[in-house]
């Protein structure tokens, strides 16, 4: 397995009537076994890359734990095709794990529909800031710049401008998120409003697992769906989609939006 989630390859590159051999890099998938108490709890198609992050942020974001001190054990096993992990306490496992939308088929072990858990946060945030952190999640995004397909999700802060804490890629929008939520647990939880910043569609489990983290707000480059908004809405979420340069559109929870005054307005 490649280390910065790309995989050199040789390809036919077709010019109209002309064709010839190119050296590029395309994105590593994976199959990656998450083996908990010693029980294979579940096969995770991923980018290869932070695999404690995503295994433990998988675990959080279901609920099975609450914390790292519940963590004995955190190791990766069979050269990265599994990542064995022994808690300090036994777990349940749903029998019916719920196949979402997620891209290379995200798997839950709840309620596809159940309402999360309400955030509390007075975050208030301007347009300004919306759109100067996702112009930072773009230019975080070094693996999709160098191979494509893959998606970007970050944990944001704001702290002066506001800045990014953590930044993970992978061929699946849902395990992006259980990456930064992996290393957000591993670091302390440093913030206690973190806004979610995604490059893709923003469906039900993915509010769920924003509001698992306390995130009072989550950004994306794309559209949510109606489950999504109805969650964010019930959780006190800000929903944020479609965001460019000067624009974005906010589904849910638009009180924490702020208008500043323009300095040069004489209103």
């Amino acid at each position: 397995m490649s280390e910065d989630g790309a995989r050199p390859v040789t390809y036919s590159g077709y010019y109209g009537a002309d064709s010839r051999p190119v050296r590029g890099v395309v994105p590593e998938e994976a199959v990656v076994t998450l083996v908990v108490n010693g029980q294979a709890v579940v096969n995770l198609m991923c980018t290869p890359t932070r695999l404690e992050d995503l295994a433990l942020g998988f675990l959080f974001n279901e609920g099975l734990i609450d914390s790292l001190d519940e963590v004995a054990v955190v190791e990766l096993c069979g050269n990265g095709q599994s990542v064995d992990i022994w808690l300090r306490h036994d777990i349940e496992i749903a029998d019916v794990r719920a196949i979402t939308s997620g891209c290379s088929g995200g798997t839950t072990f709840g309620a596809a529909q159940e309402p999360p858990q309400r955030v509390q946060s007075d975050l208030v945030i301007t347009p300004e800031i919306v759109t100067r952190l996702m112009e930072m999640l773009s230019e975080a995004s070094s693996l999709y710049r160098r191979a494509g397909g893959v998606h970007t999700a970050a944990l944001a802060v704001l702290d002066n401008d506001g800045s990014l804490i953590c930044v993970a890629e992978d061929i699946g929008r849902h395990n992006t998120l259980d990456k930064i939520t992996g290393a957000w647990l591993r670091a302390g939880r440093p913030t206690e409003s973190p806004i979610v910043l995604t490059s893709g569609r923003v469906s039900s489990e993915m509010v769920s697992k924003v509001a698992r983290m306390g995130a009072p707000v989550i950004v994306s480059r794309t559209s949510p769906t109606s489950l999504s908004m109805q969650l964010a809405q019930a959780a006190g979420i800000t929903l944020i989609g479609y965001t460019r340069r000067r624009s974005f559109r906010v589904y849910a929870g638009e009180e924490r939006l702020v208008i500043e005054p323009d300095p040069g307005s004489t209103n």
